[in-house]
């Protein structure tokens, strides 16, 4: 099954430009895109509606150019769909995951330090 990219046709006016979504059949595919149209992971919107990048239509152009299909509204969901699926089970295959480590992972009972007045304090993250 070939995989693929596409981006809407949205153009949602924000902050003197106009924007559109980019989504992909993966995660996996939508990131590597992204990064070849050097967008920053950090950029990758997880916590919204449905997970995307957005993109000026200049990078959207950019992205076209690069194979990625203009997708309609239809496509976009469906895609947006699977991609919140793939979020999720990861989310949970982590969480699940993070359940054998200790109660407090991040806690640093061992450490001691001199605080100022000579005395030995225990600290934590």
């Amino acid at each position: 099954m070939q995989m693929a990219v596409y981006v809407d046709d949205s153009r949602l006016a924000w902050r003197g430009k106009s924007w559109c979504h980019l989504v992909a059949d993966s995660i996996h595919e939508l990131h590597a895109f992204a990064e070849q149209l050097g967008l920053k992971r950090e950029w990758f919107q997880d916590r919204t509606m449905y997970p995307h990048y957005d993109v000026t239509v200049k990078v959207k152009e950019r992205a076209l150019a690069l194979g990625a299909y203009t997708g309609d509204k239809r496509t976009i969901i469906a895609c947006a769909k699977r991609l919140k699926v793939e979020l999720l089970v990861s989310r949970n295959r982590d969480f699940q995951g993070a359940r054998s480590l200790p109660a407090d992972p991040w806690r640093v009972s061992s450490l001691t330090r001199p605080d100022s007045l000579g005395q030995q304090a225990l600290f934590s993250v």
